[in-house]
């Protein structure tokens, strides 16, 4: 509690900014970053036209999937396309029997030519600001636009304005309206000269706009393994290099022979290596830890004599020890484990009673062979 009270002063800024920074992710508008997305508010983004549609009571519906876009097709909508490319041909047919009015951002021939043969790509043209030059009832209500990107052909039914940039053809009971400078419906240029009413008179034709950004892994290709994607000489390169290794390893490796035998240049003799130790601890006055050094030794020692487990508790040893030697178990566990020396007469007595004990266990045979059955 006295160190919450310490830092009360730096909890509480912490948690002042944590609670700004919901605030701020809460209250901040999700929009989309997506190019010609209805909620995008970048200069790319659709949201300006799609706001201005949604005033004059058309309802936008941002799609992503094809499943989705299904579901609002009807003959009192109209499809707006911004990836035509992405889709197949069994999907435009669909698209096409539905009777909705179908409008796309600079589509391919493949796109076309699944719905109109009216309506081909003839390359393209400098972006400017261009007279309608047809007859179209929407062209000529919107006035000069801004013309150019790609450029279409029209052919038969088909009316090409705006230099071939917006091109409409008739699909049945349905429109086809193809649109090669889609910038003109973006937020930066949607308000300049007469964009923004051949845009509203495009899409706003009916009741319901299907804005729909095609997902580019909505396909109806089955779904391949990552392997099909790669090269054909992926597989055979790998075993090239792994025999490569394997000719480096056995080449730059390490040849392990037999074991050679080093002799030592000083052999200690294990009592002065005990002597060693004794003087270390005398010096650094551990009475201690050389007392727990004598018990655990002892233990060790006195677990081996009584057959007990390697294991075993001090309790249990110092019991089995008390019925081999006839002493008090108490007196045992205090030897074995009881407080530790406070000066070095203290510690060469525990030394001797320990070693008497183990004595005492050594010479009585006959009962410590009745303990270990």
């Amino acid at each position: 509690m006295r160190a919450l009270a310490r830092h009360r002063g730096a909890i509480l800024l912490t948690l002042l900014v944590l609670a700004v920074a919901v605030l701020v992710t809460v209250l901040t508008p999700r929009t989309d970053e997506a190019a010609l997305a209805p909620e995008s508010v970048d200069p790319s983004g659709g949201r300006a036209l799609a706001r201005v549609l949604g005033e004059q009571g058309v309802r936008v519906q941002e799609v992503r999937t094809f499943a989705a876009a299904e579901r609002f097709l009807s003959a009192d909508a109209t499809v707006l396309v911004t990836a035509p490319d992405l889709l197949s041909a069994d999907r435009w047919r669909t698209l096409a029997a539905s009777g909705a009015d179908l409008v796309l951002l600079r589509p391919a021939d493949e796109a076309l030519a699944a719905l109109t043969a009216d309506v081909v790509s003839t390359g393209g043209a400098s972006t400017a600001e261009r007279d309608p030059g047809c007859t179209d009832p929407d062209a000529l209500a919107a006035g000069s636009a801004r013309a150019g990107g790609l450029t279409y052909d029209a052919e038969g039914d088909a009316t090409a304005c705006y230099g071939g940039s917006w091109v409409r053809d008739e699909l049945g009971s349905s429109t086809l309206t193809v649109v090669g400078q889609p910038a003109a419906m973006t937020n930066r240029y949607v308000a300049e000269d007469g964009n923004a009413a051949l845009a509203l008179r495009t899409l706003g034709a009916h009741p319901t706009l299907v804005w729909y950004l095609p997902d580019p892994l909505d396909t109806e290709s089955p779904t391949l393994p990552l392997s099909a994607l790669l090269p054909a000489w992926t597989w055979p390169a790998v075993a090239l290099v792994v025999v490569a290794l394997l000719v480096l390893l056995l080449w730059r490796g390490r040849r392990l022979g037999r074991l050679v035998a080093e002799p030592l240049p000083v052999v200690v003799r294990a009592a002065e290596t005990v002597e060693g130790h004794g003087r270390l601890y005398a010096s650094a006055r551990a009475v201690d830890r050389a007392a727990h050094s004598l018990r655990e030794a002892t233990l060790r020692r006195l677990r081996a004599s009584t057959g007990l487990d390697a294991q075993a508790s001090v309790h249990d040893v110092a019991d089995q020890v008390a019925w081999v030697t006839g002493r008090p178990a108490p007196g045992v566990r205090e030897l074995l484990a009881g407080t530790a020396p406070r000066d070095d007469p203290a510690l060469v007595r525990l030394a001797l009673d320990l070693d008497a004990l183990e004595r005492d266990v050594r010479g009585t045979p006959s009962r410590k062979g009745a303990g270990a059955q």
